[in-house]
């Protein structure tokens, strides 16, 4: 059995969602054409326009209404502070959101996991000690993307395994409980738990085919995070020698750019210092590297507000 979630962890969930949801090209030419300013950072007054001329084509308002009476609202359904049922509706009606879209925002509002993505809080069993591991990872492709609240919103990764043994699972490993996995290819999200005296959280993914040793196959997955407060501002990736390609990206939404950006190299996920860094210019907003990995290691990025 699941946990019992903390309706503000599924609030917070949807609301990362809906606010990545709107910036993918399909929602945001909707919103897009009412912003003074083409390329900006998603615009709460033109999400408004949106949601108020869909209120008047629906007969719903007369002529005299103005979008910016719902601008108030638009804000505090994206900052997770309230999104009801009615609001969430409204925004996949204007918006028209495909049902699969549809769907996941509403189960992540409800903190509900279904058969593509888990819900971690809602799902986690017992603590489990850290499972063996029959696979090693050929190539690695993480996106990492920090929202306006300098909190991390979503994670996207892309990766080639290999089974060193014959396996039908995956074990995906992370340091929160404030998250919901989405596997977008590749397997099924199917059960988390925590491993026993540590921090880290386990989602088990059911792949699409049983490998045999030497066999491989290609993953893809997202993570949608809440954190209630802002984690430590870094992201560091452990990797080891059977990795033949790395990378890593950052982005940064325009509301929350660091001060000050450096590449890292730690000697452990534990180090708190790390051995080597290089400050890194943003560019629009991100920064990434790719490299063959000198042997096990831990990369990433850290950053100073």
């Amino acid at each position: 059995m699941g946990a019992v979630v903390d309706p503000a962890w599924g609030l917070r969930l949807a609301a990362r969602r809906l606010t990545d949801l709107l910036g993918e090209p399909r929602y945001r030419r909707r919103w897009q054409v009412h912003s003074v300013v083409r390329r900006a950072e998603l615009s709460r007054a033109a999400v408004a326009a949106v949601l108020a001329e869909h209120l008047f084509d629906a007969g719903e308002v007369d002529d005299g209404h103005r979008s910016r009476s719902l601008e108030n609202r638009v804000g505090r359904a994206l900052n997770g502070d309230r999104l009801s049922d009615a609001t969430l509706e409204l925004f996949i009606r204007a918006f028209e959101f495909t049902d699969e879209d549809a769907d996941e925002l509403r189960n992540l509002r409800s903190g509900r996991s279904t058969a593509r993505q888990l819900v971690v809080a809602d799902a986690l069993g017992p603590e489990e000690p850290m499972p063996p591991r029959p696979w090693r990872t050929l190539q690695l492709a993480e996106e990492h993307h920090v929202g306006p609240d300098r909190s991390p919103r979503l994670h996207h990764t892309r990766q080639l395994l290999e089974a060193v043994e014959a396996t039908d699972r995956y074990t995906y490993a992370f340091d929160t409980a404030y998250a919901a996995v989405s596997v977008l290819h590749g397997g099924d999200p199917v059960r988390a738990f925590r491993v026993a005296g540590t921090p880290i959280h386990v989602v088990e993914v059911l792949l699409s085919r049983p490998l045999l040793a030497g066999q491989t196959t290609h993953l893809e997955y997202q993570t949608v995070f809440a954190y209630p407060e802002p984690p430590a501002p870094e992201f560091r990736r452990g990797v080891t020698a059977s990795v033949r390609h790395l990378a890593i990206t950052v982005h940064f939404d325009p509301a929350a750019r660091p001060r000050r950006l450096l590449r890292g190299c730690w000697a452990s996920v534990e180090s708190e210092t790390a051995e080597r860094v290089e400050p890194v210019e943003l560019v629009d907003g991100q920064a990434s590297f790719e490299l063959v990995p000198p042997g096990r290691c831990v990369l990433g990025y850290r950053w100073e507000w």
